[in-house]
């Protein structure tokens, strides 16, 4: 039996990079008090979506999932860190040291982290319900086709045994023109 193609990577991998990207950016916000950037936004929704496209080619489970979302929330935070305004932030995130001015520290380590795994929850809810329905819709238009194929050909009944007996090749029958019966012979007499 044929596997049922891959299902449409852009869209998949857009929704991966719109719900991490949204995510990062506002447990981002909410933890170092600094707006992100539209053009930081829109930088690290083209990051995630490049690594998302990647990866969309078959279902994720949830390991794997949270793998990739960690992966994403620390690029995230590296982008929106570099991007924000003020160099005391990022001079504070190159040095490692927890400051109030949103470097890197607990609290954020935290926010990033679960983030990506709530993310990484959702989407494998996602992930499921869409190969579900994925499979649902192949089955019913294989179902709905099925009236359409030909019908396996059915053999002929042994001919005469002989050097002169004419061989027949089987013809094939369609499933529309299965219950049509072909009859030969000289026209019926009036």
């Amino acid at each position: 039996m044929n596997e049922p193609p891959p299902p449409p990577r852009t869209a998949r991998a857009a929704a991966f990079a719109a719900v991490c990207t949204a995510v990062s950016a506002g447990g981002h916000a909410l933890s170092s008090a600094h707006a992100i950037s539209p053009a930081a936004l829109a930088a690290g929704a083209a990051l995630v979506f490049a690594a998302a496209w990647a990866m969309a080619g078959a279902e994720r489970r949830l390991g794997a999932l949270t793998g990739w979302t960690l992966w994403g929330q620390g690029a995230l935070h590296l982008l929106f860190t570099l991007t924000s305004p003020g160099a005391g932030h990022a001079a504070g995130h190159a040095a490692g040291t927890a400051g109030l001015d949103g470097g890197l520290s607990a609290s954020m380590v935290a926010a990033h982290a679960a983030a990506g795994c709530v993310c990484a929850w959702w989407l494998r809810q996602g992930e499921r319900g869409f190969f579900l329905l994925l499979g649902f819709v192949l089955t019913l238009l294989a179902a709905a086709s099925a009236p359409l194929r030909p019908a396996p050909a059915a053999p002929l009944p042994p001919g005469p045994a002989g050097p002169g007996a004419p061989a027949r090749a089987p013809r094939p029958r369609t499933a529309l023109l299965r219950h049509v019966h072909v009859r030969r012979g000289p026209p019926a007499p009036f």
